[in-house]
């Protein structure tokens, strides 16, 4: 393995500052300008520009009419949609994300993590007008929602403690564990019954069920979730065995093919 000084040798800083710029932009922030990224990166103006007129030159950013605005361009999309279409994990878990909506008549997910974040890969909206439609992209806190606290089953509090190191865990609600040891006692819980859930945790009058997806080798690298309006979604023990199978089905499809795993 490198040293850190040996791997920083590899690293193009003009390619990461590229990179940073496109992080600037969210679902709740379409457009950043020159003077955004200037102050958020610590750029000169000069250098701010160029970087994102290459950026637009090359197809990955557009600018606003008669501006320094940008938004993201085409080229971003089409990376999307190669990832969402060529990655195994999403083409294992369509079907099944599918059929477990049409089955129960609920939004239906599939999420992956990135750090401490869930970020929704899979969307199947219920039919009916109150549901809980999730846009694909949509990211959420790990330790917040029912599918990331799926997605964190594995993890041994040492582990925990790593992830968040200085991370401020955000309250939602009164049953938001915001320390590592309250996150630690409700995942050993949540894991010794196969499932996460949120009821009215994270967004109130949200009800939410998640279990894990496993490789192969029997890492969790993924999480299937079933989500409503608690108008709706009024008994989860009644479909709790539905999402336990569901995401057992993409595990045997990733080739898991069962037994016992312990916390790293």
């Amino acid at each position: 393995m490198l040293e850190k000084s040996e791997q920083s040798r590899y690293i193009v800083t003009a390619l990461r500052r590229g990179l940073a710029i496109l992080s600037l932009f969210r679902r709740e922030r379409r457009v950043v300008t020159v003077p955004d990224i200037e102050a958020e990166l610590g750029l000169s103006r000069a250098t701010a520009f160029r970087m994102a007129y290459t950026l637009e030159r090359d197809g990955y950013l557009q600018r606003l009419p008669s501006s320094h605005a940008f938004q993201l361009g085409p080229k971003v999309l089409l990376l999307g949609l190669d990832y969402l279409e060529g990655t195994a994990v999403i083409a294992a878990g369509r079907e099944t994300v599918y059929a477990l909506r049409d089955r129960t008549g609920f939004s239906a997910h599939m999420c992956v993590r990135d750090g401490n974040e869930i970020v929704y890969v899979l969307n199947a909206p219920s039919h009916h007008r109150l549901r809980g439609d999730i846009p694909v992209g949509t990211r959420y806190p790990c330790h917040a929602v029912a599918s990331g606290r799926a997605l964190l089953f594995d993890m041994s509090p040492a582990a925990l403690a790593v992830l968040y190191d200085g991370v401020a865990m955000q309250a939602f609600s009164d049953q938001t564990p915001v320390d590592v040891a309250a996150l630690s006692a409700l995942i050993a819980a949540e894991r010794a019954r196969g499932y996460a859930t949120n009821l009215s945790g994270f967004v109130s009058g949200i009800v939410s069920l998640s279990a894990p997806v496993r490789d192969r080798d029997g890492a969790i690298v993924a999480a299937i979730n079933l989500s409503d309006s608690e108008t709706v979604l009024k008994d989860v023990e009644a479909v709790q065995d539905l999402v336990v199978r569901a995401a057992a089905q993409v595990s045997t499809r990733l080739g898991w093919r069962g037994g016992d795993t312990e916390a790293v």
